[in-house]
């Protein structure tokens, strides 16, 4: 069993592409790197439905990484707790009503990891998804602080569990 379980949803076209980059520069980070091995596994996940439920199955902690088109700045970095997104009132992926639709299954199934953290990178409203086209700018720009969010991600969440610990013995 692998405890965290990172994620990078997504497809082979244009900025919906994120999520797999993200998760390729993640694991060449340094700060990946450096984390125990077989505590922490990431993956590219195509497409969202049973195969997402499958890749966060036996985590405690997974994080969801892909685009999303909201209105907000292209580039823009935000967190959601998977609660947020099951209901579909928050924006969601690129992805629609796929991705909020797969974690209240999951959430109904009783079979979601203990937490779900979902990183959104927004994308640009014109975007285009032709297998030819890459990374828009303020895109590609995003991913360095994604790497960073997702390492303090599962730094908290590491720290949370230490600490529950030490006061579940004392």
């Amino acid at each position: 069993m692998t405890p965290v379980r990172v994620l990078g949803l997504g497809s082979p076209f244009g900025d919906d592409r994120l999520g797999w980059i993200a998760v390729e520069n993640l694991m060449l980070s340094d700060g990946f790197r450096a984390l125990p091995e077989g505590f922490v596994s990431a993956q590219i996940c195509d497409p969202v439905g049973n195969n997402l439920l499958e890749s966060m199955r036996g985590a405690n902690l997974a994080i969801l990484i892909d685009a999303a088109q909201s209105g907000s700045a292209p580039g823009t970095v935000r967190r959601f707790d998977a609660r947020q997104i099951e209901d579909g009132t928050e924006p969601c992926s690129s992805h629609g009503f796929g991705l909020s639709a797969t974690l209240a299954l999951g959430r109904a199934l009783n079979d979601l990891p203990d937490k779900v953290i979902i990183l959104l990178v927004e994308i640009p409203a014109d975007a285009e998804f032709g297998p030819a086209n890459g990374l828009s700018a303020p895109v590609a720009m995003a991913i360095p602080d994604l790497t960073l969010a997702v390492l303090n991600e599962i730094a908290e969440w590491t720290a949370r569990g230490i600490c529950e610990s030490v006061r579940s013995s004392a």
